[in-house]
């Protein structure tokens, strides 16, 4: 079964390989793929698997979140009634790209919330959290995700507490940051003093869109002739993309997640100027550079 169409996956191909004027991405939808939702209308409407999200079919949903991560991109949307910071996971429950879908701007129809049965943390929580429930769940879909921040309806009655209001994103293109914030539609966002939903704002660095874990570096690359090419990194063994991104300043060392031989492309805003073929990955220790010519 598929999720996204031959046309859609056909144009996700071509839009990470293009980074004209582009020195960060972002993936948008109409809603989440994932179900990160456990009651659905009230507090009493237990759902086991929300088909009204794009987490299944679960094949489709793996092969579009692996062109979302290939691109370092977060992956924002609405749709859910519930406003959720994930982490997507593909083989592991952190592996993928985040994703954060917004709250709705007016919920006084159809609430939902976060909710897991046993009420306890999943693994990996997040830290010094004011939520009770974060950390690595599976949802009723089957998919893997780590929850980071959620904002339940605390009084579905009282207009001041459906949860409802906006989300902002903000990409910070020089530290490559991005920070998800989460306000109340009640809140003043020009107010120094505003509070923003409890869990809510988190920081993330682009790089970790991309939660596999590295096993090895390649030769670092030294770039002569423009600064902050693009640099795509290929597996050999079955052609994989393992990502196709904009490096900052003149200089990067390409991350593997397996022991093998890589080819490396480059372009200033495309990959095309193929570098090094049948490179092996090396040690974190590894101290070998190759120099590139731009041209």
């Amino acid at each position: 079964l598929k999720l996204l169409g031959d046309r859609q996956i056909q144009f996700l191909d071509q839009w990470t390989d293009d980074w004209a004027g582009a020195a960060m991405k972002a993936v948008l939808s109409q809603t989440a793929f994932c179900g990160a939702v456990h009651l659905h209308g009230s507090p009493t409407n237990r759902l086991l698997a929300d088909l009204d999200c794009n987490g299944w079919p679960q094949t489709g949903r793996q092969v579009a979140l692996e062109r979302v991560r290939r691109v370092w991109a977060p992956h924002l949307c609405g749709d859910q009634h519930l406003a959720v910071l994930v982490q997507h996971g593909l083989e592991s429950k952190s592996d993928g790209p985040y994703a954060f879908t917004s709250p709705a701007i007016v919920n006084t129809i159809f609430g939902r919330w976060w909710h897991p049965e046993n009420e306890q943390p999943g693994e990996n929580p997040v830290a010094d959290s004011p939520l009770d429930w974060t950390g690595e769940y599976e949802d009723g879909l089957g998919n893997l995700i780590r929850m980071l921040a959620y904002a339940n309806p605390q009084d579905r009655k009282d207009e001041t507490q459906r949860a409802d209001g906006h989300g902002i994103v903000r990409f910070n293109k020089k530290d490559q940051t991005i920070t998800f914030e989460c306000w109340s539609r009640f809140a003043d966002v020009d107010d120094g003093d505003a509070v923003q939903f409890p869990g809510w704002p988190v920081t993330i660095r682009r790089s970790q869109n991309d939660g596999r874990t590295v096993r090895g570096y390649l030769p670092e690359l030294r770039f002569s002739g423009s600064k902050s090419p693009v640099v795509k990194v290929i597996r050999e063994r079955d052609d994989e993309v393992l990502y196709c991104v904009r490096v900052q300043g003149d200089r990067f060392r390409p991350a593997v997640y397996e022991p093998g031989n890589y080819t490396i492309e480059i372009g200033r805003d495309r990959p095309g100027q193929k570098v090094m073929t049948g490179v092996t990955s090396g040690t974190k220790a590894d101290k070998r550079i190759t120099q590139v010519q731009l041209r």
